[in-house]
């Protein structure tokens, strides 16, 4: 049994690409990662918001390629930026990255993250099915 992407017509129409929900089969493989930053593996931190979300992406394909998944096996998403003017640049990296069905999402603007200069932060749930 795969992944069902739940969709309501008794909700409102989403903001973005994402989905209501995910039912996840019984017997799933179940990854929930710590957030990743829009940082490089060198430790590095691109100044625009564009890197820094495709650098966040790299590392959450990465946490997901340890695990054997891909990033259709992402089944929630939740992102932290610290900005709303980045959810443009957000939302135009994510359309490259995240495949269709999109997973059911959450973003969130805050203060800051653990330092100054990072912009976005990627919590995911990914599931894969037997």
């Amino acid at each position: 049994m795969a992944l069902q992407h739940i969709h309501s017509d008794e909700t409102p129409a989403p903001l973005s690409a994402h989905s209501d929900a995910v039912l996840i089969p019984p017997g799933a493989a179940i990854l929930v990662s710590s957030g990743m930053l829009g940082m490089r593996k060198d430790g590095t931190i691109p100044e625009s918001t564009e890197e820094q979300v495709e650098a966040a992406f790299d590392n959450v394909e990465a946490v997901l390629r340890a695990a054997g998944m891909e990033m259709g096996d992402i089944v929630k998403m939740t992102t932290f930026i610290t900005d709303a003017r980045y959810r443009d640049a957000f939302r135009a990296v994510r359309a490259k990255r995240v495949g269709d069905p999109a997973p059911a999402s959450t973003r969130v603007v805050i203060t800051s993250l653990s330092m100054p200069a990072l912009k976005v932060e990627i919590e995911i749930i990914a599931a894969k099915a037997p």
